[in-house]
């Protein structure tokens, strides 16, 4: 009857440490990819590496590439040549953002847990967009490789963290217009 009962709680702890794989990869994980992304309103056709890619208006693909040097190109619909045979060079293969079209990127640095004059965390860096004053630790990109950030444009921010005894924060990266309506909704 002892074996059975064993047993059993074999079982039941198995199952329980087979959920917690399993929502951990379909929730919290973090994957590490990247992105190729046109921002833009036209179609652009990009070569990298020797394949083609067509990506529409506001389109997101991830992509396979290679730690070391990449060739990419990019060609507007209109005809504009954005990029000609252009080399970039992962040395962080974590995660990043191939912007083919050199469009404006932002990446933004949001704190979690209780933290004593949060807004003064805020407050102690200040940008301006368009004229406009932002605080907060801000980077504007328009380079061909943006790398350096923890939560790519096509993720959100966790609601919370794991507890440290550290400040906890996230660096997100946003395209211009994704932005500036998070920032209007979060912090105005």
């Amino acid at each position: 009857m002892s074996n059975k009962k064993s047993l059993i709680g074999l079982l039941i702890a198995l199952l329980i440490c087979a959920f917690s794989v399993l929502w951990y990869k379909f929730f919290l994980e973090n994957k590490d990819e990247f992105l190729l992304d046109n921002p833009t309103s036209e179609k652009i056709t990009v070569v990298l590496n020797g394949k083609k890619y067509i990506l529409g208006s506001g389109q997101t693909l991830s992509v396979s590439i290679k730690k070391g040097k990449n060739t990419i190109s990019s060609i507007a619909e209109n005809g504009t040549i954005l990029l000609q045979d252009t080399t970039i060079n992962i040395q962080n293969f974590t995660r990043g953002l191939i912007n083919p079209a050199r469009a404006n990127y932002y990446t933004f640095r949001r704190y979690y847990g209780h933290i004593k004059n949060l807004d003064s965390l805020y407050k102690a860096h200040k940008t301006y967009i368009g004229g406009k004053l932002y605080v907060g630790e801000i980077k504007k990109y328009n380079t061909v490789l943006i790398q350096d950030f923890y939560l790519n444009i096509n993720q959100k921010y966790p609601k919370i963290i794991n507890k440290t005894d550290s400040i906890g924060s996230r660096v997100k990266l946003f395209r211009e217009n994704q932005f500036l309506d998070f920032y209007q909704k979060s912090f105005e």
